[in-house]
């Protein structure tokens, strides 16, 4: 958090750029209600960094309290799971980092003739991170669904035959997850997860192997 709170220039811009970007083409700005909104939205910025910066540890951490308990062949596997997870998260934020100006915009058409579009700064980094999360969250489903095949609860011939139900259920969670409630940002966040059930598939098939 420390860190976090001294690099917050940088950060704030990061997780705010795609807002800051449509408010400067509307000419609209943030709003702050309080005296003291700014040294809490420094506090929320410096806890996602720190949280951040400190999950390579936390990972470390329950790899080594787990790892005596594990067989030589589920330690090879979470050797590939481990950086897997890691990477589908980034994808997932990367995308929704991609996805958010294109909802912010939807959102903005929406704002009312002879109206000046004043957001509230602290919710809307609330609402920025939000989205964050959802679509990195739920780019894990490979992740998932791996753990439910190593625990017997599914297989790769029934994922193969439940693929439309299965597509049904994406785009249903898709749906839930987004909190901008748009249907761009669904499709940016289903199409993917589509994709990545049948990624699980093939990664299922290979840990029965």
């Amino acid at each position: 958090m420390v860190a976090a709170w001294v690099y917050f220039d940088q950060l704030y811009s990061f997780l705010l750029q795609p807002a800051i970007k449509i408010l400067n083409k509307q000419g609209g700005t943030f709003l702050q209600t309080t005296f003291a909104a700014g040294f809490t939205l420094r506090m929320q910025v410096a806890l996602i960094g720190g949280l951040v910066l400190m999950m390579p540890l936390l990972t470390l951490e329950f790899w080594l309290f787990v790892a005596p308990g594990l067989t030589k062949r589920e330690r090879r596997a979470v050797y590939f799971v481990a950086p897997l997870s890691i990477a589908l998260f980034a994808l997932g934020v990367t995308l929704c980092y991609i996805a958010m100006p294109r909802a912010l915009e939807w959102f903005v058409s929406l704002v009312p003739p002879n109206t000046t579009l004043i957001p509230d700064i602290s919710r809307t980094l609330v609402f920025m991170v939000q989205m964050y999360l959802a679509f990195g969250v739920m780019f894990e489903m490979p992740v998932v669904l791996m753990f439910l095949a190593k625990i017997g609860l599914v297989n790769s011939r029934m994922m193969i035959r439940l693929w439309r139900e299965a597509v049904v259920a994406t785009a249903f969670l898709a749906a839930l997850a987004t909190p901008s409630n748009d249907a761009f940002t669904m499709l940016m966040m289903a199409v993917p997860m589509v994709f990545l059930y049948f990624l699980s598939i093939i990664l299922v098939r290979w840990m029965e192997s």
